[in-house]
């Protein structure tokens, strides 16, 4: 099986050792659970459905009858708590570490060029820009830019989007995209990012409230009341939404500016008591 540095999730990691000792010699679930000293036969199948997280004695007990030693040990610690961490602070640092880790040993993690593409705003709007501009120096792409940002960060961004494959450059120094889309590669990675860029741009629209004429931006809002199956039905509907909006992109052609779309439903309150109905 691939080595453990080359994971993302621990219990996908688990999982796929437990697969290969079980096709290999008729490895159980009750075999692993008393080698790694668990009473229950079922506790590590449950935690590599997400229904049951490793203690920190679990984590040593576990990795020991993975066999895991050395850099190993430590890479598969750091993945635990990556995984298992609700702030994202703390798993951006942890994140760190683990690319620290990995780096240091040859291997590259999973979805570490989608992370860095959406670490920063200017990454994604220099990639539908810069095409557009031909031969322009990074101060100039910087010029272009309706929120603040110099050319070091603009020259920063297009090394990262060439080194990672989101931009080509030919000899003349024009630009030109590798794909039309973006994927995010490892959801687990990539969203750790994409709640940065969320941030971000829903920091820039704030913004655009003061710097961008009216008649160049379309921003409303609804603050509304509604039943769970409501909010289901809304989010269909924005999906949907979503779809539409990319196929007329897609039909698009000579584009001419760089728009950003924040599409953003989220509760103001905690659950509310039903409202009670009297005969």
């Amino acid at each position: 099986m691939k080595p453990v540095m080359e994971y993302t999730s621990y219990r996908v990691y688990i999982r796929d050792y437990y697969a290969e000792r079980k096709e290999r010699n008729g490895f159980t679930w009750r075999d692993f659970a008393k080698a790694a000293g668990y009473s229950s036969p079922v506790f590590l199948k449950l935690v590599c459905d997400s229904k049951a997280n490793l203690s920190e004695a679990g984590v040593e007990r576990v990795a020991s009858a993975m066999g895991l030693v050395g850099v190993d040990l430590q890479y598969f610690r750091q993945l635990v708590a990556f995984n298992q961490e609700k702030s994202s602070a703390t798993k951006k640092k942890i994140f760190a570490e683990l690319r620290k880790i990995a780096n240091e040993n040859a291997f590259a993690l999973v979805g570490e060029d989608q992370y860095d593409y959406y670490g920063s705003w200017l990454n994604p709007v220099l990639r539908e820009m810069a095409p557009r501009l031909n031969g322009a120096t990074p101060a100039q792409m910087a010029g272009e830019l309706v929120f603040d940002s110099d050319a070091a960060n603009v020259k920063n961004s297009l090394k990262l989007l060439e080194k990672n494959g989101f931009l080509e450059k030919d000899e003349q120094g024009r630009y030109s995209q590798s794909s039309r889309s973006v994927t995010t590669g490892s959801l687990d990675v990539a969203s750790l990012a994409i709640r940065e860029m969320h941030r971000q741009m829903g920091e820039l629209g704030v913004q655009s409230l003061d710097q961008v004429p009216i008649n160049e931006r379309d921003i409303s809002g609804l603050t509304i009341g509604i039943s769970d199956n409501a909010f289901e039905k809304i989010t269909k509907e924005i999906a949907e939404f979503r779809r539409r909006i990319s196929s007329i992109v897609m039909e698009d052609s000579g584009e001419e500016r760089v728009y950003r779309l924040n599409i953003q439903l989220f509760p103001l309150t905690n659950t509310l008591p039903k409202e009670e109905h009297h005969a």
